[in-house]
């Protein structure tokens, strides 16, 4: 899990590094003093916060780079995982408008595995160790297996609409909005039955009763290898159907800690020859009894607050955190909402186009490179955008929440367009969403038109 932990977080650094000056310096959509002028949370800390010049994201990348290549090498692998949680911390907190569910779920492990032993395998620190134990039980190991559970039976509690509970229409749904239906869901599509057993297969098996076998404590390797190979099952269904960035694999490495010891030793058996020991023991993670004492008291701590966070978002559930303890969420970044596709399926989808006005008032379409403004459907919606994080940005951008980003990225589009086309520039820009909404029957609602920005090259500078 360590490695492939590791290699998601390298890949999103990657992902994220190709769109560096767009999304995390004063030059892009969200300079850092808007952020904190409309979206000020109170202890909310990142390193980018510092400065947000090309120069200095680009170092900071690097280094995050470098520690990640570390911990998926496994070399001091305790004080590496922390750094990479607080670097991942330090990077999510910069941009919260790109984010998706998949990003706490990554944050979340990478802050138990903080407190587990999983650089005693498969790493450069295994390498001093011999007869090291494969056997551990600890308030962490229990927080992270409690952590992949509440994942999906809270999403499923969260799925109180009948197109999940009833009506077997979820996945339809899901499927009918273009921007994100891909590959093997072209072919789901076309089938409405298919679509409805899965939906009510995945909700009662996928998000119930599989993510439950994890705590049979009954056999409980051999419950827990049917509960994760489940878990891995699904985000490879949602991954071959919808356009989702890294957040199936995130699904699937984040379970892989799940994986039983007689599936793992079978792996041993293949490509390593050394032996370990089987007794049950506990490694040891702090030098002193004081320290362990604080160290669990804060992981219950911890674990109980995420606990209670998730049960305040049922409608039922009387209680809800202090408001106060908001400071301790925005430190540590607990924060965490599973409800993916949830209470209702989002049915709104549509596309973008971008109505470039140039000196002499004649309109050039900017996304098309042609002459007039081309307002018909995209053949693949989904192509529009290079990265999921800017489909993601592209999804939030509509939303009259964020409307403080508006003339930012519609100023950010203008600048490069100059720059890419010196001898064709345009003064200002329209940004046009096209919105559809899906029925059902494969029907949709009249497109409706909604101007969502305009700006022009000499409001640059304010």
């Amino acid at each position: 899990m360590r490695i492939a932990i590791g290699t998601v977080i390298l890949s999103d650094l990657i992902i994220r590094a190709t769109a560096l000056n767009a999304h995390y310096t004063s030059d892009g959509i969200l300079p850092v003093k808007l952020l904190l002028e409309f979206d000020y949370k109170p202890f909310r800390w990142s390193f980018h916060f510092l400065n947000d010049s090309f120069a200095f994201e680009t170092l900071i990348f690097l280094v995050h780079g470098l520690i990640t290549v570390l911990l998926i090498g496994g070399y001091k692998t305790r004080v590496i995982t922390l750094l990479s949680w607080v670097f991942l911390v330090s990077l999510q907190n910069r941009n919260p408008f790109i984010q998706q569910s998949g990003d706490d779920l990554l944050r979340l492990v990478l802050f138990w595995a903080i407190f587990l032993p999983w650089g005693n395998f498969y790493s450069l620190d295994s390498l001093k160790k011999k007869n090291t134990s494969k056997y551990y039980c600890s308030v962490s190991t229990f927080a992270y297996m409690l952590l992949i559970v509440s994942v999906y039976v809270f999403s499923a509690i969260y799925k109180a609409s009948p197109e999940w509970r009833t009506e077997g229409t979820a996945i339809y749904y899901a499927l009918s909005l273009d921007q994100i239906r891909v590959g093997f869901g072209d072919w789901l599509y076309q089938y409405p039955s298919l679509m409805k057993f899965l939906t009510l297969f995945v909700f009662y098996y996928f998000e119930i009763i599989a993510p439950l076998f994890i705590l049979i404590p009954y056999k409980n390797q051999i419950f827990r290898y049917i509960g994760a190979i489940s878990i891995i099952m699904l985000h490879l269904g949602i991954g071959s159907t919808l356009y989702v960035g890294l957040f199936f694999t995130i699904g699937i490495t984040s379970t892989l800690g799940l994986l039983p010891s007689f599936v793992m030793d079978k792996i041993d058996a293949k490509f390593r020859k050394t032996e370990t020991a089987k007794t049950n023991s506990h490694f040891k993670l702090f030098s002193s009894s004081i320290t362990k004492g604080v160290a669990v008291c804060f992981l219950t701590c911890s674990m109980l607050y995420c606990f209670i966070m998730n049960m305040s978002n049922i409608s039922s559930f009387k209680y809800a955190l202090d408001e106060r303890t908001v400071h301790f969420n925005n430190l540590f970044k607990l924060e965490q909402y599973w409800g993916m596709f949830s209470p209702h399926i989002y049915k709104t989808d549509g596309w973008y186009v971008y109505r470039g006005i140039k000196p002499n008032d004649s309109i050039w379409d900017i996304y098309n490179n042609t002459a007039g403004l081309n307002k018909n459907k995209p053949l693949n919606i989904d192509k529009m955008y290079p990265t999921d994080r800017w489909r993601k940005f592209a999804e939030n951008y509509q939303k009259n929440d964020f409307n403080f980003m508006r003339p930012y990225y519609c100023r950010h589009l203008i600048r490069e367009w100059n720059k890419k086309h010196p001898d064709n520039k345009i003064s200002g820009l329209n940004i046009i969403f096209l919105m559809e909404e899906s029925l059902p029957d494969y029907k949709t609602k009249p497109v409706k038109e909604q101007s969502v920005c305009l700006c022009y090259e000499n409001e640059l500078a304010k």
